[in-house]
């Protein structure tokens, strides 16, 4: 399975999924004119990672900003995983912030309370 990267920018995060070195993460800004169409290719790498996914997943998502339409993508995304996790499917979100960045602490938060998956909220230098 190959690996799906995104260099980012100034309007787009840097994404690396790489089912081999089981690396999963999202860093930058996102701010995509379209989110739902940047973020297709994200969905469409999990729905095949998760034919045959590795023992354990942690998605590493570590935002400066978001746009509003990048979080009603980012809640898509963790309800995808939502219906993702079973008895072999083991997921989990670790939402990383910066020190003092409490408003990015407290959107993870809100995030991924909607849902019923493991997560983590996590401080960063």
């Amino acid at each position: 399975m190959n690996d799906f990267i995104n260099e980012g920018d100034k309007v787009t995060p840097k994404i690396l999924l790489s089912k081999t070195n089981n690396q999963f993460y999202f860093k930058g800004t996102s701010r995509p004119e379209n989110p739902k169409e940047f973020y297709s290719g994200v969905f469409s790498w999990f729905t095949n990672y998760f034919e045959n996914p590795n023992d354990e997943t942690v998605v590493q998502v570590q935002l400066d900003y978001f746009n509003t339409s990048t979080s009603k993508v980012l809640l898509d995304l963790f309800e995808f995983f939502e219906e993702k996790v079973n008895d072999s499917i083991n997921i989990k979100v670790v939402w990383q912030y910066k020190t003092d960045d409490e408003e990015m602490m407290e959107a993870g938060e809100e995030l991924l309370d909607l849902v019923d998956i493991p997560y983590e909220i996590q401080e960063v230098a």
